[in-house]
């Protein structure tokens, strides 16, 4: 994957966290310097904000920021991308649609991850991907875009397409 987004990886999987540099050294492995060269870099490119407190630098999500936000959403498609493959393999040509927190950068830690699936209903079972992604993953099944009730499918078609296309 890309550096920038392997770089950002801590802020995609908790979008309110707010990380020291300390902190920050820590979960991607370089030495302190370094973890603040590379958190100024991202905030001087806007991508993260940063908070001084107590005399401590604390840098979070620019949550606002395209550019981010766009990050963000590759990195989802990439853990995502065996779930998809999955998906794919157990249904007949279906859409596959991130919608929810996980599509609009305001990720936090209990955030489930919301799927909607146009596709005729299969038994499918997730549970193994819920475990290695450490989150719940909530399938919203439609036979097609009409059988979507209205005041959940602004919500859907404001999320982004993983497999497949939309078709209004």
């Amino acid at each position: 994957m890309l550096e920038i987004i392997n770089n950002l990886t801590p802020f995609f999987e908790d979008c309110y966290r707010r990380i020291s540099v300390r902190e920050y050294a820590k979960i991607i492995k370089v030495s302190p310097p370094t973890a603040s060269k590379i958190l100024m870099e991202y905030y001087k490119e806007g991508l993260l904000k940063r908070q001084e407190d107590r005399n401590y630098l604390f840098f979070f999500a620019n949550k606002e920021n395209k550019v981010f936000i766009g990050l963000s959403k590759i990195y989802w498609m990439d853990r995502l991308k065996e779930v998809v493959e999955y998906i794919e393999n157990k249904t007949v040509n279906p859409t596959i649609i991130l919608f929810g927190s996980l599509s609009k950068a305001e990720v936090t830690p209990e955030s489930d991850i919301d799927i909607a699936i146009i596709s005729s209903k299969k038994n499918i079972s997730l549970e193994d991907y819920e475990k290695k992604l450490k989150r719940k993953i909530q399938v919203f099944w439609f036979d097609n875009l009409s059988k979507i009730p209205k005041e959940l499918k602004n919500n859907i078609l404001n999320g982004y397409s993983l497999s497949g296309k939309v078709e209004i």
